[in-house]
């Protein structure tokens, strides 16, 4: 089997594999299930610290251009219907489109742009889907895993503070103009869920996991405000349904 056949062949396992468990695939999707681009690629280029994704993707153009193009030729001969998103970037203020290609060639960005959806989903669904894939990214803050200092006051940082990164500067929560943020860890998916809700400014904490080499959700940052809203809330409920209880009881 040639070069060009093998690459064909890993293309079409790698985009009918998510096709299957989504439903929807794009070129993307395909390069992560053939090996070629790792999710902490993706992550680096949406927290704007790579400016395009293909210059991550293992091979050369000719060898990306050829998988773009079977994949392409794949999806049109199932009837899978396109849907162009637009990829934006974790950052603070406007709306920031990514780049996908090192030359910002139209044609080519549209091709990295295009999800290919299931003819099978119907209008309303393929609508979701494309209003799910356009959605502002939440904004990201890391945990340090050694000391480090602000990039732009140069306060210093011990290890397990939580920074913001912007493109390739770690910012202390001061200067990224998040100081008034408090953390609230994982685990308590209600009071998570509703906090989020009230707190218009939130950041996702992850921290990077040696083992399993991929960053993992700690918890947000969340606007005091909201938090404290959140668990009145919840108290108040909580109150509630003991009330309830207790007359069902009588």
């Amino acid at each position: 089997m040639s070069n060009r056949e093998q690459i064909k062949k890993r293309v079409i396992q790698a985009a009918e594999s998510a096709l299957y468990h989504r439903q929807y695939v794009s070129a993307l999707d395909v390069f992560m299930g053939m090996g070629w681009l790792q999710g902490v690629h993706i992550q680096d280029w949406k927290n704007g610290r790579k400016p395009n994704i293909e210059g991550m993707i293992q091979g050369n153009l000719a060898k990306i251009s050829f998988a773009m193009k079977c994949f392409r030729s794949w999806a049109l001969g199932k009837g899978l219907k396109p849907s162009k998103t637009v990829y934006l970037a974790k950052t603070r203020g406007p709306k920031r489109a990514l780049q996908f290609s090192k030359s910002g060639d139209p044609a080519i960005e549209g091709a990295y742009m295009t999800h290919y959806i299931s003819p099978l989903l119907t209008e309303k669904k393929r609508e979701k889907v494309k209003e799910k894939l356009e959605k502002q990214p939440e904004l990201v803050a890391f945990v340090i895993k050694k000391p480090s200092q602000c990039s732009r006051c140069h306060k210093e940082l011990g290890k397990g503070c939580v920074i913001y990164k912007e493109g390739a500067d770690g910012l202390c929560f001061k200067c990224a103009g998040f100081e008034d943020l408090v953390f609230l860890a994982s685990g308590n998916t209600k009071l998570t869920r509703r906090t989020k809700k009230y707190s218009p400014t939130h950041l996702v904490v992850v921290e990077w996991s040696r083992a399993r080499k991929r960053y993992e959700r700690q918890g947000l940052m969340v606007q005091v405000d909201a938090l404290k809203k959140a668990q009145d809330e919840l108290k108040d409920e909580l109150a509630d349904h003991e009330r309830f209880l207790l007359l069902v009881e009588e």
